[in-house]
Order: structure tokens, then C-alpha cells, then sequence
């Protein structure tokens, strides 16, 4: 073999291997994930935060220098009970309800949950739970019992009203 044919040899070795190194630090994510990039300075906005949030889209990850995080965005259904919330007349009631949350569909809440929710993305459930859990006691307590079952419509909104405030600031959206 002549040094011209094994240097050539090598040369397109090292070119599928920058090929395959490229290909495999690029990531493409489907339409119900979000992709959270941390390292160094991965956005150039002027959000502070350390990410680069990627929805829909691909993104190249640098290796050793960044990092990948995916974050689910599908709905999710959570069903809520309550037992023994009592009424505005002293009744005690109980409530059985379905409640369909999932991460709000722009960078900001996307940011929120990812701070909040990335590493344990299970506790979504739990958290909405609870804060569903709190609003409708709340709410429950204000009310009649004619009023919750005459006007079903305006209880489930008062209770989302009363709740948006704390899923937002957890990037969910209700």
C-alpha cells in the first residue's frame, strides 16, 4: 500500500467519525416533549436562568460542556377527592372530580416547571392534587350546598380561578 492510499484511508475514517459524532450529539424532540439544555452559556436572550428551552425542534448538545434534560408535556388526568369538606351551612360533603393540567406551552412555563418539576416530573400529580384539594375546601366553605350542586358550571370556574395562581407560578396550566 502507497502513503497516499493510507492516508487517504485514514482521512475518510476521520470523517465518518466526526460524522458520526456529530450525528450523535444532535437531538430532535417529538411535539409532546420539551428539551432543557443547562450548561455553559447555552442561551444568548437575556433570560438569566441557565437554559436553552427547545420545543418541537432539534438542538446540538456539546458534549462534557452541556447537558440534556427532556420534559414531558402531555396532559395529564388527575382525579381529586375531597371527604368531609363542610359547607358554608356546616354540611359535610363529599366531592369527586377530574381535573386535566399540563406544562403551559410557552418558554416561560416551560422554565417554571423545568425548575420545579425535572427531576421528579411524578410529583405534577401530587402537586396538583393538593393545590385542587386546597381551593375547592376554600371555596366549599363560602357556598351552599344548593349552590355547588344549582351551579356546577361557575363552582368548577371559581375553584380553577382560585388554583390558576399556583399552577401558573409552577408553569402548569389547568
Amino acid at each position: 500500500m502507497s502513503p497516499a492510499m493510507i492516508g487517504g484511508v485514514g482521512l475518510a475514517v476521520l470523517v465518518v467519525g466526526i460524522l458520526l459524532f456529530i450525528i450523535n450529539r444532535v437531538k430532535v424532540g417529538g411535539p409532546n416533549e420539551a428539551f432543557i439544555i443547562t450548561g455553559a452559556r447555552v442561551d444568548k436572550s437575556d433570560d438569566l436562568s441557565g437554559q436553552k428551552v427547545v420545543m418541537g425542534g432539534g438542538v446540538f448538545v456539546v458534549p462534557f460542556v452541556q447537558r440534556l434534560h427532556v420534559l414531558d408535556l402531555q396532559s395529564r388526568r388527575i382525579p381529586v377527592q375531597i371527604r368531609g369538606a363542610v359547607s358554608g351551612q356546616g354540611v359535610k360533603l363529599n366531592l369527586d372530580g377530574v381535573a386535566i393540567v399540563k406544562v403551559g406551552g410557552n418558554q416561560d412555563s416551560v422554565r417554571a416547571a423545568a425548575q420545579r418539576f425535572l427531576q421528579q416530573q411524578d410529583e405534577v400529580e401530587t402537586f396538583t392534587q393538593e393545590t385542587l384539594a386546597g381551593s375547592l375546601r376554600a371555596i366549599i366553605g363560602g357556598l351552599s350546598v344548593e349552590q355547588i350542586i344549582r351551579d356546577r358550571a361557575a363552582f368548577a370556574q371559581r375553584v380553577a380561578d382560585e388554583a390558576e395562581s399556583s399552577l401558573t407560578g409552577q408553569g402548569l396550566v389547568l
